[in-house]
C-alpha cells in the first residue's frame, strides 16, 4: 500500500450537497476518492452556507448514502452525530424519528431507554449509516456550561448513571450493527468554554469522576467502540497540547492508564479551538503523531475556508512523515489502520428488519 493510500485510510471528511447530481457534491466525492479518504461525515445544515446539507428526507438520505458508498467503496464508513435533543442531525421535520436530549433520557425508566434507544438505532441501520458519534458521555459538572448541561447533553452527574445510560445506548446500537464513539474525552463537563469557540482549559475542573466514566465503559465494551478526543486542555497531563493532538492524553492515559485498545477519533479539527491555534495540517499530523487513528474534519464551520481542505491535510501529513515529525509514521498508520479495519469491518449494515 503507498503512502498516500495510508494517510487516505485514517481520514473522514465532511462534504456539500445531498445527491449525487449535485455539482458540488460531485467535486468534493471526487476529490475524496482520488485520497482514498475512509470516510465521511454527514450535516443536516451547513453553517458557512445557511442551507441544507446532506440531509433533507429519509428517502433522499438512503439514496444518497447508497451513492457514496458505491462511488467511494463498500468500506467506507458513514458517520453521523445523532445524540439526540439538540444534538439531532435527523430531525422530526424532516421525516425522522423525534428525539429527546441526554437528559430527559437520563430520567426515564430502563424499560423506556431500552425501547427509545432500539428504535433510533435501528433507523440509523435502516438508512445505511455505520458510526454514531454518540453517546455523549460527559458529566453534567457545570449546570453552565454552553455546551453540554446547557444543552442537555448529559445524562447526568453520577458517573455510574451516566455509564448506565450510555450502556444502554450502545448495546441498541450494536444490535442493530452500528458502531458508537463516546465521548469527549478526558471530559468536557467541567469546562464553562465551548470548544467549537476557544480552546477549553480543564486544569482546575477535571474531576477523577469523569476518568471512571470511560474505565466502567471501557472496560464493559472493549475495542467494539470508539473514543472521541475533546480539545480540551489539561495541564496536569500536558502542558502544551489539547487532548485530541495529545501523545501524553491518548497514549499515556486513554491507551496505558485505561488500557484501551481501539479506535481513537479527534473531534473535528474545524473548531476554533483547534481552528485559531493550529493549521489545519499541522493538527492533523500531530493528532497522528499523538496517538489518534482517525483524523475527522467535517469542514463546517462559519467563516470562509478556501476549498480543497482534504488535499491540503492529506499533503501535511505526507509532509509531516518526510521531515519526521510523525515517529515511525508507516508502523503508526499501519497501527491506526488495522484498528480501524478490524474494527469496522465488525460493521452489520445491513443487519436489520
Amino acid at each position: 500500500m503507498s503512502l498516500a493510500e495510508m494517510v487516505g485510510s485514517v481520514l473522514m471528511f465532511g462534504i456539500r450537497g445531498g445527491t449525487m447530481g449535485d455539482p458540488e457534491t460531485r467535486a468534493d466525492v471526487d476529490m475524496l476518492r482520488g485520497l482514498k479518504v475512509r470516510g465521511v461525515i454527514l450535516f443536516d445544515h451547513d453553517i458557512a452556507g445557511a442551507h441544507p446539507r446532506n440531509i433533507y428526507d429519509p428517502k433522499q438520505l438512503t439514496k444518497f448514502i447508497a451513492g457514496l458508498r458505491n462511488e467511494l467503496g463498500e468500506d467506507l464508513i458513514v458517520a453521523i452525530d445523532q445524540e439526540g435533543g439538540r444534538v439531532a442531525r435527523l430531525r422530526e421535520d424532516r421525516g425522522f424519528l423525534p428525539t429527546v436530549s441526554a437528559a430527559e433520557f437520563g430520567s426515564w425508566e430502563r424499560i423506556d431507554q431500552e425501547q427509545y434507544a432500539d428504535r433510533q438505532a435501528r433507523q440509523l441501520a435502516q438508512l445505511g449509516i455505520d458510526l454514531n458519534f454518540a453517546p455523549c458521555v460527559d458529566l453534567a459538572l457545570e449546570p453552565d456550561s454552553p455546551v453540554i448541561a446547557g444543552k442537555g447533553r448529559s445524562f447526568g452527574v453520577d458517573p455510574a448513571h451516566v455509564a448506565h445510560c450510555a450502556q444502554i445506548v450502545v448495546d441498541a446500537h450494536t444490535r442493530h450493527g452500528v458502531r458508537c464513539c463516546l465521548k469527549h474525552f478526558p471530559g468536557h463537563g467541567s469546562a464553562l468554554l465551548d470548544s467549537h469557540n476557544d480552546m477549553c482549559d480543564i486544569t482546575r475542573t477535571h474531576r477523577d469522576a469523569e476518568t471512571e466514566v470511560y474505565r466502567t465503559l471501557l472496560g464493559a465494551n472493549g475495542d467494539s467502540v470508539a473514543v472521541m478526543c475533546g480539545h480540551l486542555v489539561d495541564r496536569n497531563i500536558d502542558p502544551r497540547l489539547p487532548a485530541t493532538l495529545s501523545e501524553q492524553h491518548v497514549q499515556g492515559v486513554l491507551r496505558g492508564k485505561l488500557g484501551f485498545d481501539g479506535v481513537v477519533v479527534t473531534d473535528s479539527l474545524d473548531m476554533r479551538a483547534i481552528r485559531d491555534h493550529f493549521g489545519e495540517g499541522e493538527a492533523a499530523a500531530l493528532a497522528l503523531a499523538g496517538g489518534c487513528d482517525l483524523v475527522l474534519d467535517g469542514i463546517n464551520a462559519p467563516g470562509y475556508r478556501e476549498p480543497g481542505a482534504p488535499v491540503r491535510i492529506a499533503n501535511a501529513i505526507a509532509e509531516a512523515i518526510g521531515q519526521g515529525r510523525i515517529p515511525d509514521a508507516e508502523t503508526r498508520l499501519a497501527a491506526a489502520r488495522a484498528r480501524i479495519d478490524s474494527w469496522g469491518g465488525r460493521f452489520m449494515r445491513r443487519a436489520t428488519d
